[in-house]
Formats: C-alpha cells, sequence, structure tokens
C-alpha cells in the first residue's frame, strides 16, 4: 500500500511540474524572439526526435500524462515529453519532462522560477550534482522545493539540465548567457516527492532513473 501511494503521489506531481513550468515560462518567454517564419530545420530534426525517447527501459515502464500543446507554444516549448515513470521492481516513482526550443526561452525555464510561480518555495539552494552514465558524466541541478500553503508536508526534489544534442547534459553556471543563442535545446527534468524525515528522503531515486534513462535517451536523440 505503501508503494502504491508514493506512485499515486508522484502522478499528481507530474500535472504540477508541467503547471509551474508553464506560469513561470509564459512571463519568462516575453520579449523573446521567436520563430517567425517557421522554426528551423535543426529545431524540427530535434523536436520530432522527442518521439523515439523509449516509454520503457530497465526496470522503469513510462506513463505519457496529458498536456495542452498550445500552452507548451506559448511558453516557447516547440515540443515535449511528460512522463510518470515507475520502477516495476521498487514501485518508486519520478515524473520525467523533456522539452525542446530555441535557446532563448528553453535556457531561462529554472524551477527556482517556475516552482515559484507554481506555489512552491524553495528549501535548499541549488547544488551541482554528477549523475554518472553510459560512460560519461553529466552535471544536472539539483533542489528542493515545498508548497507554500496547505498542510501537506510532502517536499518534490528536482533534477534539471540542457543539452544541444541530447548526447550530454550539463548544468552551466549562467544557461541564459551560454545557451540563449543555440538553435534547438533540450531541458530535462526529473522529480520526485516525498516525506522529509523519513526513509525516503535518502533515497536516490532521480539518480538511479537518470544513470539507467541517459543512455536510453541518447540513443533516441542520436541525429538521424
Amino acid at each position: 500500500m505503501a508503494s502504491e501511494a508514493r506512485v499515486m503521489t508522484v502522478k499528481s506531481a507530474a500535472p504540477v511540474l508541467v503547471g509551474a513550468l508553464l506560469v513561470g515560462g509564459l512571463g519568462a518567454v516575453h520579449g523573446v524572439s521567436t520563430d517567425r517564419w517557421g522554426p528551423s530545420g535543426q529545431l524540427q530534426e530535434a523536436s520530432a526526435s522527442l518521439d523515439r525517447l523509449p516509454p520503457a527501459f530497465g526496470d522503469w515502464t513510462g506513463e505519457d500524462v496529458p498536456y495542452e500543446p498550445e500552452d507548451m507554444a506559448r511558453a516557447g516549448i516547440h515540443r515535449c515529453v511528460v512522463r510518470l515513470y515507475t520502477n516495476r521492481r521498487t514501485r518508486e516513482a519520478v515524473s520525467a519532462l523533456v522539452v525542446c526550443g530555441r535557446g532563448g526561452p528553453i535556457s531561462v525555464h529554472t524551477p527556482d522560477v517556475c516552482y515559484s510561480a507554481g506555489g512552491y518555495r524553495q528549501v535548499t539552494d541549488a547544488t551541482v550534482r554528477t549523475v554518472v552514465a553510459g560512460g560519461g558524466t553529466h552535471p544536472f541541478r539539483v533542489a528542493r522545493f515545498a508548497k507554500t500553503e496547505g498542510a501537506s508536508p510532502a517536499q518534490l526534489e528536482v533534477f534539471w539540465a540542457w543539452s544541444r544534442d541530447g548526447q550530454g547534459w550539463d548544468a552551466p553556471d549562467n544557461p541564459r548567457v551560454t545557451l540563449a543563442r543555440a538553435p534547438a535545446l533540450y531541458k530535462f527534468y526529473v522529480v520526485r516527492e516525498f516525506l522529509p524525515g523519513t526513509r525516503a528522503e535518502a533515497a536516490d531515486v532521480c539518480g538511479a532513473f537518470l544513470a539507467r534513462a541517459i543512455p536510453e535517451f541518447r540513443a533516441a536523440l542520436s541525429p538521424g
């Protein structure tokens, strides 16, 4: 029963992830140049590659979470995949969101802005966690968030990083400067929900998921 409850609470967090991203992104994209004459060929190809992201790999099985493409487009997101992945062995679950768009709007979508706009407060400083996967190292930023209102003590742990080509992930200090001019840019969020003070707080669920997902996603996002 406890494992089923964990899955349900993380499943409910997936729409929160999308909503928080949109609330923060709609403001952030204001003033950023858009694809006035349509997206570039590079962006089209990168966006189309999201269709190849596997819904299952290893012990993880994904369930697509519905969203409104029009809302994503208004946030500067050309295409995205939103899934709840559940580990069939441990019953642990994470929400995963991969978005693709031009570097300008995608580089400014950061959880400290998005989640604050969605009714959360950041309760830990963002740190960099290096995930070892597929023979390489991939820095991700990590922070925890809690609801500003309501009685629920649950918190969210959020991992996020960017990639120009889907082959390696990075978390630069100032993505607005280093990534804004990219003609196509991916952003990868992984979120889990936990109760502080429980055994689940110390579990490395997101790290374990990323170690397994990154090689699979790299193959899917490979050009051609």
